[in-house]
């Protein structure tokens, strides 16, 4: 891997931070397919589950710049991430399956922004 590829980690991540972006790409691919007819609930589910981990590993690193002047769009991003993450906002079993297939692709989108700053990292970043 050069780190040029789409999606590709940067050296840092290749060099053993944990986050695996390849997977993350996938899972992000995944949910955002456009497909002829909604998936069966058990795939939203999983996918959902994957997800959300994927998500909090990328929210976990600190290197982002959140708290520095001319940053406040990674600030919105940090709160809308924290909203839909929320127990009472996350579908259930008494969720409507359309409700739920349009959760899993909010938070794909997340994921893939978050995803697209880590790339951009320069340097080593703290996980």
């Amino acid at each position: 891997m050069t780190g040029n590829e789409p999606h590709a980690a940067p050296r840092h991540a290749v060099a053993g931070t944990g986050i695996d972006v390849d997977a993350i790409a996938r899972a992000v691919d995944h949910a955002l397919t456009k497909r002829p007819t909604r998936p069966r609930r058990d795939v939203i589910d999983t996918g959902t589950d994957e997800l959300i981990g994927h998500l909090r590993t990328l929210m976990a690193v600190e290197d982002y710049g959140y708290d520095q002047e001319g940053r406040g769009g990674v600030r919105a991003l940090f709160r809308v991430a924290y909203r839909n993450l929320d127990l009472a906002v996350r579908p259930d079993g008494a969720t409507s399956d359309a409700v739920a297939f349009t959760y899993w692709r909010m938070i794909a989108s997340l994921t893939a922004a978050f995803r697209d700053l880590y790339v951009a990292l320069p340097g080593e970043p703290a996980p």
